[in-house]
């Protein structure tokens, strides 16, 4: 396995444990807290200790104990400055992280050089495969060569870790990951047990390297992107869509409609919460480029990557007949602004935020190469690192209240439905 999957997969089992304590992982965690505090501090300025100190803990569950030895493979890889006042007393961290260099692929150059552990050997190479596709769980078993004791550990750890489910499905026990498939886990698992998990992965590549392809072109022409489609894979793609497992966007316009079709949503681990505008707003971009190559009314777009990038640089789309109905969207999700430039004619200007700067980034990377990057970041976090002691400590108290908040809520949810329940 590759050192840039390495780290991405420590990444994801250290955000999926969290604070739970699992000391059959040990290389695995420290390069996972290694990527999740590089990914948080890179494009920032010097960061007082106290300060990454208590954002560490409380965001990223890397407690103090363990943030040293994170810093000191942070500084070893080139990604930190530490400024002491002692020798044992860190004192700011001067954030050295390239700004256009994969950091994952960095962190596991890195990470290759590690001695892992069975176990940790093992859930590599569990997450590896299911992260394409959902697997039958004996299937891997068998197929892995790893020890039963050993494989039946890693999912039990995975599994209280929000790493792995199990799915019974039509008599078999499927394991399906809920960091790289967001919605409907049951009818996925249920699909790979009907048309297998290569076939799945299959249909999947497909999409990811053709973001954002109607759903009509893939019905009428049986193909996406050029590449035929047989009638299985057809089948599957109806069945994500219609079952939930995908949730194409839709444009409406001029009483037509249509469905623009993206690999699956990803978990909570690969999408952080406050970026979820932004996954949303992206595929809106593309949809909408899309629709102006394919759906078009009069004037067929190229080159939609080419639209998107002078977009980005320019900060807006001239002047056309078909902008209103192509673009209506990114309006109603604050992306843009329609400015009228003449009879029918519109202009394309974005709203400049950075959400949407960020999304419109993404929306090209999907055209580019199909995947999503970056948003895994806490961006609450990167404002917390960059303010002071006071700030966080206020920050913390919040977020610790709103969940006190909740869980009282959830508590006397609870009450109320069991008082209804015994009128019946």
């Amino acid at each position: 396995m590759d050192g840039k999957k390495i780290a991405e997969f420590a990444f994801d089992l250290q955000n999926g444990l969290g604070r739970v304590d699992a000391p059959e992982y040990f290389s695995l965690r420290e390069i996972g807290m290694a990527a999740s505090l590089a990914i948080h501090i890179k494009g920032l300025q010097e960061i007082e200790f106290e300060v990454l100190r208590k954002v560490s803990d409380f965001f990223f569950s890397i407690n103090s104990h363990s943030l040293r030895p994170v810093l000191e493979i942070l500084e070893e890889i080139g990604f930190v400055k530490l400024i002491t006042d002692s020798p044992r007393n860190i004192k700011t961290v001067i954030p050295t992280v390239p700004h256009f260099d994969n950091l994952y692929s960095i962190i596991g150059d890195f990470a290759k050089n590690e001695t892992l552990n069975e176990i940790e050997q093992a859930t590599l190479h569990i997450l590896n495969e299911i992260q394409k596709a959902p697997e039958n769980k004996d299937r891997l078993l068998n197929s892995s060569g790893i020890e039963k004791g050993v494989f039946s550990s890693c999912i039990k750890i995975g599994t209280h870790g929000g790493l792995i489910r199990e799915h019974r499905a039509r008599g078999r026990d499927m394991l399906v990951s809920p960091i790289y498939f967001a919605d409907n886990l049951d009818g996925l698992a249920d699909l790979a047990v009907q048309a297998g998990s290569t076939e799945i992965q299959n249909v999947l590549n497909i999409i990811k390297k053709n973001q954002g392809w109607p759903l009509s072109f893939i019905e009428t022409n049986a193909e996406i992107g050029g590449v035929k489609l047989t009638t299985t894979q057809q089948d599957l793609i109806y069945r994500f869509s219609t079952e939930g497992i995908l949730k194409p966007p839709k444009i409406s316009w001029a009483g037509d409609e249509e469905h623009f079709i993206f690999t699956p949503k990803p978990g909570n681990g690969r999408l952080n919460a406050s970026n979820r505008e932004v996954y949303e707003r992206a595929m809106a971009l593309v949809s909408a480029v899309r629709k102006g190559q394919l759906r078009y009314d009069q004037y067929k777009i190229i080159s939609p990557l080419a639209i998107l990038r002078s977009f980005r640089n320019k900060g807006y789309i001239r002047q056309n007949s078909e902008a209103y109905s192509q673009y209506l969207k990114l309006v109603q999700m604050k992306v843009a602004k329609l400015v009228p430039a003449g009879e029918n004619f519109w202009r394309v200007e974005l709203i400049k935020e950075p959400e949407n700067e960020q999304a419109l980034n993404l929306a090209i990377q999907l055209l580019e190469t199909g995947e999503m990057a970056d948003l895994e970041i806490d961006r609450e976090a990167i404002i917390a690192l960059s303010k002071d002691e006071r700030y966080v400590q206020s920050l913390i108290s919040a977020r610790e209240l709103r969940a006190r908040e909740k869980a009282l809520q959830d508590e006397q949810a609870t009450y109320e439905w069991d008082q209804l329940v015994m009128r019946f």
